[in-house]
């Protein structure tokens, strides 16, 4: 601003950069008059400014006339990017008549701006000599400047910078267009205080089409340069500004990024970790962008009405479900944040089947198992009525025409059964839903083209209805439906291998399979081809053993225990419990637990207290918190190990009694009467040492503490401050306890009662009672809701000859497992020990129907029954079965020692 200038029209020049700076251009006639009225001479700058405001009117009547919309940004590509419809010269050609005739009498500034002004004017005309009208007006203006120009100057500069751009690239010349975007954009960048809406405006064209066309040109890893420009950009923008353009951005900023990823996997990951495009930067950045992507477009689109569908947010979806397959999920927090992404975008649209899919899946992925099953529900229900509806040639539709049109093909609808399946079978323990929805997958998948993909599905429907069919097998009453079942399973699984015989699982489920009908010789062979298939799989190693176990080969049994061991890829010596809770590990720690009980069976159990001493330590490894499921809950994992002394001992004094359930209130130390309520039943503890030796060692000097593998108090693991999850921009995940974090709790509470009714067993068979009992105690600490804790108990006041004790331990356990085999057949026994065969055969009766059906105790109980009561032809069957049953029983059960699921 000149010195020179009277102080009125001074302040009307301020007012008129404010006005330009806000792009009020209504303003600028009036300020223009006032201007001239006070100052002349200025008739260059007032000129200047009503050309201006000309353009910008024009600008408008021709976006009305055409109903162009800022909305047509949304489908740019680099290929064809939208521009706002252009204008008749005639339109503006007043207001650039008599800027030109007095363009002369201004100064060296007034006479730059206005040339930038009448460039910009003559860009916006379809006239077809624009792109030389440009340069002429522009020949005498230095672009880009020799100074650092500030305020609305910077704007003017930008802008003139832009529109040589535009001309530039419209004449044909890319690289010289793209050269003045990133001059404009370096000017804005180092001017990060600068800010106005109209400088706001044309960096937005400067940054926007740099990387467009940088993209265009194949180089991708300048255009995502320009695509972080121009998002650090938008921080310092509106809210609501330019909206749709950022949602392009980002759509082509995430795809980009993911195609980089891609190259990198072809490439091998050779670019160091620090590198802004290696793998790692690249995955750890993609999530952000997803965030502001999905913010963007929800921020922008409305409900739909009636017969619309907001395919913009189902393309959204689709994307992010691919990128994040690509790149996978740093912990369980991102899985449910991903979870809670598709609930934000599934309120954009309504009852979509594609998003009830993605949701589905994605809640199974984070262990909301119980979710699942509800939206399962929901997308079985809406494909069912869009079956009855859609034409049959929306299953050849190309997959972004599915995306606009929310149909869903044969294989997508078939992927959802089949989850849903294994959902049933392997997570909620509802086999006959299993069955029907591996039924209906097998329908739907007859009906798909025949391809890669449709057989991988086939395989798997197939053999998700075999799990369900076994469980259902296990689980039945009816001796004449349970033979059905099994053969049924073993149907499906053989179809299944004929569909994709390289598949070492199935071959493993199968030989599972045979093992329980007691098939020993077809299930050695089946799981001898999983091992060929597979040589590092450790259920089917465990399988063998058992299976030779079942012939009574322990010695050979033990050797190919040992090669399992070997072959397997679990780094037992591994110090790093992170890196150690590998996925294998509970196979792993399963198939030491079965060494061990060969070893007792071959040995003795004085030759395995070390051996168990040493699971425990396993189990530590094995159950130590994997990195991944850090947000998931600490308290999750703590649990898994038996409660801190100190506290049971305060809760037991605050409480004045032992807890309600407990074994205490079964069996007191001092003696006191079986199921005693006068509160003379002792409620404290001695101090037990976690491992097994220490324990029942009378020569230790002290009592090893137990040792915690992860303090949830401090925050830390190990020593290490536990790492939360990074980048604050992304949506917040709920804190909860998943169904998967509750599965692997309950497994792991699971084993660590194993290992302890373990030691228990081997305690009483020494007759170190007081060990044994103590061992109980410490199960019972981990899950006194689980049955073999008082089984176990049982057989311990049996040893002491205790028989009211341990029939009411026996009791408790039927009363938490009703049909718990070994229980049954305790009672039954004991009712015929004291004469009482009809409750004896009910008991036992009870026990052969349902789960015990492959115990032999139970069976030779059941025979010595009828023998009692003279049924000499059902008793001989019984006892014969019970020899057969002996004669092929292995070290453990299969289905308690092996996971019936592999996911």
């Amino acid at each position: 601003m000149s010195a020179s200038l009277p102080p009125k029209a001074q302040t009307i020049e301020r007012e008129f950069l404010a006005a330009r700076a806000k792009s009020d251009h209504a303003a600028f006639a009036e300020l223009a008059r006032r201007y001239v009225k006070h100052y002349p001479e200025g008739v260059v700058f007032a000129n200047t400014a009503l050309l201006e405001q000309a353009i910008a009117e024009a600008d408008v009547s021709a976006r009305k006339g055409t109903s162009w919309s800022p909305a047509a940004s949304l489908d740019d590509t680099p290929e064809d990017m939208s521009i706002s419809p252009r204008y008749d010269p005639e339109v503006i050609r007043g207001p650039v008549e008599r800027l030109e005739a007095v363009l002369s009498q201004g100064s060296e500034e007034h006479q730059e701006q206005a040339a930038i002004i009448l460039a910009r004017g003559a860009l916006r005309t379809t006239a077809p000599d624009s792109h030389q009208r440009v340069y002429h007006y522009l020949k005498n203006v230095q672009l880009p400047p020799t100074r650092f120009p500030t305020g609305y100057n910077l704007a003017l500069v930008v802008s003139g910078l832009i529109i040589k751009g535009l001309a530039t690239e419209e004449a044909g010349d890319v690289h010289g267009g793209i050269a003045l975007y990133d001059a404009a954009a370096d000017l804005v960048l180092a001017s990060p205080h600068e800010r106005s809406l109209e400088l706001a405006n044309w960096t937005d064209h400067a940054v926007y089409r740099g990387a467009f066309l940088k993209l265009r040109l194949g180089d991708q890893r300048a255009a995502v340069r320009g695509f972080r420009n121009y998002h650090k950009l938008t921080l310092t923008w509106p809210a609501n500004f330019r909206v749709t353009r950022r949602i392009a951005i980002y759509n082509w900023y995430a795809k980009t990024l993911a195609d980089l990823y891609r190259a990198n996997i072809v490439a091998g990951n050779s670019a160091p970790a620090t590198d802004d495009f290696s793998s790692a930067s690249i995955a750890a950045e993609l999530p952000s962008v997803h965030a502001y992507w999905e913010e963007s477009l929800l921020a922008f689109v409305q409900f739909p009405k009636a017969g619309e569908i907001n395919w913009r947010v189902l393309e959204l979806v689709e994307r992010i479900v691919g990128d994040r397959k690509l790149i996978g999920f740093s912990n369980e927090a991102s899985k449910r944040s991903h979870v809670e992404l598709i609930y934000r975008a599934s309120q954009k649209t309504f009852q979509s089947p594609r998003l009830l899919r993605f949701l589905f899946l994605a809640q199974i992925d984070a262990g909301l198992y119980s979710e699942a099953d509800v939206t399962l529900q929901a997308y079985w229900d809406r494909i069912h009525v869009d079956s009855q509806i859609r034409n049959d040639t929306a299953q050849a539709l190309a997959l972004n025409q599915r995306i606009r049109q929310d149909v869903e093909s044969e294989v997508e609808t078939a992927t959802v059964l089949v989850a849903g399946s294994r959902l049933y079978s392997n997570h909620l323990g509802k086999p006959a839903q299993a069955q029907l929805f591996a039924e209906r997958s097998l329908v739907v998948i007859q009906k798909a083209p025949q391809n890669e993909e449709s057989q991988v599905l086939l395989h798997d429907a197939n053999k998700y209805k075999a799990a369900a069919l076994g469980l259902l097998a296990s689980e039945a009453h009816d001796p004449e439906q349970r033979p059905e079942l099994y053969e049924k399973a073993v149907e499906s699984l053989e179809q299944a291998i004929q569909v994709l015989p390289e598949s070492y699982d199935t071959h493993y489920l199968l030989a599972l399979q045979l093992a329980e009908m007691r098939e020993t010789s077809r299930a050695i062979a089946s799981v001898k081809q999983s091992l060929a298939l597979q040589t590092a799989h450790i259920p089917s190693w465990h399988l063998l053993v058992l299976l030779l176990s079942a012939q009574k080969d322990f010695i050979r049994a033990l050797d190919v225990c040992a090669v399992g061991l070997k072959e397997s890829e679990w780094n037992l010596p591994q110090t790093d419990l992170f890196s150690a809770a590998q996925v294998d590990g509970d196979e792993y720690l399963a198939l030491r637990i079965t060494q061990v009980q060969l070893l007792d069976r071959l040995y003795g159990p004085e030759a395995v207290l070390e051996s168990q001493e040493a699971l425990f330590a396993l189990y530590t490894k094995v159950f130590a918190t994997d990195p991944s499921t850090l947000d998931d809950g600490l308290d999750d994992i703590q649990r898994v190990r038996r409660r801190d002394q100190s506290e049971d001992l305060a809760s037991s004094s605050a409480a004045g009694r032992p807890r309600a359930g407990s074994m205490l209130t079964v069996h007191s130390r001092r003696g006191s009467d079986v199921g005693a309520s006068d509160g003379t039943a002792e409620a404290t503890r001695a101090n037990y040492a976690s491992s097994v030796t220490s324990l029942g060692s009378n020569n230790s000097k002290g009592r090893r503490n137990s040792s915690t593998p992860i303090q949830a108090g401090n925050g830390t693991v190990n020593g290490n401050v536990a790492i939360g999850r990074s980048g604050p921009i992304l949506p917040p995940a709920t804190q909860r306890s998943t169904g998967k974090t509750r599965q692997r709790t309950a497994r792991a509470n699971k084993v660590l009662v194993t290992l302890w009714l373990m030691s228990a067993a081997t305690f009483r068979r020494l007759d170190r009672m007081d060990d044994a009992l103590k061992a109980i105690e410490e199960a019972e600490r981990v899950d006194s809701s689980n049955p073999d804790v008082w089984y176990q108990l049982g057989l311990f006041h049996t040893a002491k000859k205790e028989k009211d004790a341990a029939t009411i331990a026996f009791t408790k356990a039927t009363a938490l497992e009703a049909y718990h085999p070994a229980s049954l057949t305790r009672i039954g026994k004991s009712y015929f020990e004291a004469g009482s065969l009809e409750m004896a055969e009910s008991m036992l009766d009870a026990a052969t129907r349902s789960q015990g059906w492959d115990n032999a105790e139970a069976w030779f109980c059941l025979g010595k029954v009828f023998e009692d009561t003279s049924r000499l032809a059902r008793a001989k069957e019984c006892l014969w079965y019970a020899l057969d049953l002996e004669a092929s029983r292995p070290a453990r059960r299969y289905t308690e020692a092996l996971p019936r699921f592999l996911d």
